[in-house]
C-alpha cells in the first residue's frame, strides 16, 4: 500500500519531551498549595487539556478560596516551566524521527495543548525549533483537544490536507482529537496508560518515537 503522508504532525508533551511526570509534580505542588490534597492519579483526569481547562476542572470539582483561577494558572506554568527547563529531557527517537522525516521531505508541524511560552521553551530545551515549518498552541484558540481544531488549523497552515496528515499523540484526547479531523494517528502511550483500551482508535499505537521509521518504510498506515 502507497502511503499517502505529506507531513508530519508532533504533539509536545510526551512525545517531544518527557514532561508529563514533570507536569504532574507541578500539578500537585500548585493544587496541594490551595487545599486540594492532590495525587499523580487525578493528574491523569487532565492530560491533553489546556492549562486554564486545568484549573477550570479542578475548581468546578473542589472549589477553592483566597487565590483567583488566573493566578493558579500563572503560577502552575511558572512552575512547570522552571521544572522543565530544569529537569526536562527529550523523548527516545525524538531528533532520529525528526531527522528521518525531513530526510523524506515530509512537512513538519508542532501542535500542542501547552501555552505557546511553554512551546518556546521546550523546543529552546531542546533545540528542535528548526525543524518545524509550523507551530501552534490551542492556548487562545476557541476549543482545544480533543476538539480537532488544532489539527486543522495546523494543516490549513502546512497547506496540507487533514487526510494526507499523520498525527503523533501521547494522550488519548490528542489521538481523539487527530482522528476527528480525518487525520492518520500513531499513538505512543506512557507505560502506564499503554494497556488503555480507548487506543484501539489509533492507526498504530508504538513503544517509542525509534519504531516510527519502520511504520512508515512499511507503509502500514
Amino acid at each position: 500500500m502507497q502511503s499517502t503522508i505529506k507531513a508530519v504532525i508532533y504533539d509536545m508533551d510526551g512525545v517531544l519531551i518527557n514532561s508529563e511526570p514533570l507536569w504532574r509534580e507541578a500539578e500537585i505542588l500548585t493544587f496541594n498549595k490551595v487545599g486540594l490534597n492532590f495525587t499523580e492519579e487525578m493528574c491523569r483526569e487532565t492530560m491533553g487539556m489546556r492549562l486554564y481547562e486545568v484549573v477550570d476542572y479542578w475548581y468546578n470539582k473542589t472549589p477553592w478560596e483566597g487565590v483567583s483561577l488566573k493566578e493558579v494558572e500563572k503560577e502552575l506554568l511558572k512552575t512547570v516551566t522552571s521544572l522543565i527547563v530544569e529537569n526536562g529531557k527529550a523523548m527516545e527517537g525524538v531528533v532520529e524521527s525528526l531527522e528521518y522525516f525531513q530526510s523524506k521531505g515530509y512537512k513538519l508541524a508542532l501542535a500542542s495543548s501547552s501555552a505557546m511560552k511553554l512551546i518556546i521553551t521546550v523546543l529552546n530545551k531542546l533545540k528542535v525549533a528548526s525543524y518545524f515549518e509550523v507551530i501552534n498552541s490551542a492556548e487562545n484558540l476557541p476549543f482545544g483537544k480533543p476538539h480537532p481544531e488544532i489539527f486543522i488549523k495546523t494543516a490549513q497552515e502546512l497547506d496540507i490536507h487533514p487526510i494526507n496528515c499523520l498525527v503523533i499523540e501521547d494522550s488519548f484526547n490528542g489521538v481523539l482529537a487527530a482522528k476527528s479531523a480525518l487525520m492518520k494517528v500513531v499513538a505512543i502511550p506512557d507505560e502506564e496508560s499503554r494497556d488503555d483500551h480507548r487506543f484501539i482508535i489509533a492507526d498504530k499505537k508504538l513503544n517509542s518515537l525509534l519504531e516510527i521509521e519502520n511504520v512508515i518504510l512499511e507503509s502500514t498506515i
